[in-house]
């Protein structure tokens, strides 16, 4: 029923937001769209050429509210010439748990224009059901349908279908080079999915680490460069870590790591990490082997975490270790690729030639996950397959509490079928234990930090002999070299 009445109100908006004149162009050269979601705050973003001032109208979805009415207005001046028209507004004060729509009104003397109606929700109390989605690697197609356009219009159908998602995740490379010619296609093909939910990305090989993605758009606080080349979402029942893997730097790698735990401890029901480069991948080209499983995977068993998203391999792929599910899911525009004969070790679905998106819904019960076709793709074919399911499957609530980083690590999924229900049990385990399983002793470079655990103190002489030595530091830069080396191939 409330699903009902927020498609009802939001229609009235949108029906009343066609009233205003126009001007003779149109004015919004990008969005708007919003982003960097909290309880009481969203970013609202837009580019508007030529440079002109704003005013910013926000309403709660309220069955009792007038119809096409907008009680909280923000006037916003005319940006900066060197902004090139990117405009910014912090939205705070807002109530929690709440739906909102928006638009933006852009004046030139007596004329007038609108832009299209979006919408955010703040983040929920615990206990909440959460939707989101997920895509990666949306890379512009110069030739043929628009592959992106298909999938973002079929996102936001999804959105509204659905009573509205939270937020909508993307695993990076959002476009093959990152400046004007392919990010103005890439914005008009997304502009539907845009509006329908704040959009939170992370950074992938393709977007360079360049400016204008920071430029681009607003991240929930985080670290790195700017505080939001990685960042955490904490919503509701739900925490979503996202982390940069094109990082060369060993300081940078270290960085992560230790945001990774930080971030990952809290009493969340449910935990998901977002990063680019698959740590595991049957992809006939790229693969795995790029030494996250050393540098990831350890901290991810010790945190509990349910989900981890990645990009990078044109497929879909699921991938259980260690009582994580890994989903490949570089299926979001650019051209898919084949997958390798040989699965990977703990590999339960694998599927090529096709576009997709993930639909996520984590509640008190259970994450139930859905892999949503779009279109069944070759490099020259692109055939919409409106909706099919390519994959589903639902991850049971434990009756015990969810891992922290001092506590038990999970045993494996039990796994039936490709939409079998997955659960695992805690087992009870001594500390060195869970070290011993999270990753073997032959596998572990000394002087790398894969984890924070409390030893006794040792003795003098086991203190000396547990001193960094110096195989184990070049051990470590034997280590990050190789990672570093297998980012740059990545790259390529």
């Amino acid at each position: 029923m409330k699903r009902l009445v927020t498609l009802a109100v939001l229609s009235a908006f949108l029906v009343f937001s066609d009233c205003a004149t126009t001007l003779g162009a149109e004015p919004f050269a990008r969005g708007p769209y919003s982003g960097a979601p909290s309880a009481e705050s969203v970013v609202i973003s837009w580019v508007v050429s030529p440079s002109l001032p704003a005013r910013l109208e926000i309403s709660p979805i309220d069955a009792e509210a007038p119809q096409g009415v907008f009680p909280r207005v923000l006037d916003v001046a005319a940006p900066a010439e060197d902004a090139d028209g990117q405009v910014d507004v912090l939205v705070d004060g807002l109530a929690p748990a709440t739906a909102y729509v928006y638009r933006v009104i852009v004046q030139s003397r007596s004329e007038i224009a609108a832009s299209p109606i979006g919408r955010f929700e703040t983040a929920p109390a615990p206990d909440e059901t959460i939707t989101f989605a997920v895509l990666s690697d949306t890379q512009w197609q110069w030739e043929g349908a628009n592959r992106l356009a298909v999938i973002g219009d079929a996102v936001a159908f999804d959105a509204a279908r659905s009573g509205g998602f939270d937020f909508i995740l993307h695993a990076g490379d959002l476009v093959e080079t990152p400046n004007a010619a392919y990010w103005e296609p890439w914005f008009d093909s997304f502009e539907t999915m845009l509006l329908a939910a704040p959009f939170v990305p992370v950074l992938g090989n393709h977007e360079k680490n360049s400016v204008s993605y920071y430029k681009a758009f607003a991240h929930p606080p985080g670290a790195g460069q700017g505080d939001e080349r990685w960042w955490a979402l904490h919503w509701g029942d739900v925490v979503v870590v996202g982390l940069d893997t094109s990082v060369t730097r060993a300081d940078r790698i270290l960085e992560q790591q230790a945001y990774a735990r930080a971030e990952l401890c809290g009493d969340e029901r449910w935990k998901f990490v977002i990063f680019h480069h698959p740590i595991y991948s049957s992809d006939a080209y790229h693969g795995s082997g790029y030494g996250y499983e050393l540098i990831y995977h350890p901290i991810f068993v010790e945190a509990g975490v349910d989900i981890v998203f990645n990009g990078h391999a044109h497929n879909y792929e699921r991938i259980e270790k260690d009582g994580i599910v890994y989903l490949v899911l570089g299926g979001g525009g650019a051209v898919p690729r084949e997958l390798a004969p040989t699965r990977v070790e703990g590999s339960i679905v694998a599927i090529e030639n096709h576009n997709f998106y993930a639909r996520v819904t984590a509640a008190k019960s259970g994450i139930s996950v859905e892999i949503v076709s779009v279109a069944e793709a070759t490099e020259t074919t692109f055939t919409p397959t409106w909706g099919e399911l390519l994959d589903s499957f639902v991850l049971a609530a434990s009756a015990q509490p969810t891992a922290s980083p001092t506590a038990e690590s999970p045993e494996p999924l039990e796994t039936q079928t490709a939409s079998a229900t997955l659960a695992w049990t805690v087992a009870t385990q001594t500390e060195s234990e869970v070290a011993e399983e999270q990753i073997p002793h032959e596998q572990a470079p000394q002087g790398l930090v894969l984890q924070e655990l409390a030893p006794q103190e040792p003795a003098t002489e086991e203190r000396a002999a547990s001193m960094p030595t110096l195989a184990g530091i070049l051990a470590l830069l034997a280590l990050l070299a190789i990672a570093a080396w297998a980012i740059l191939r990545a790259g390529r």
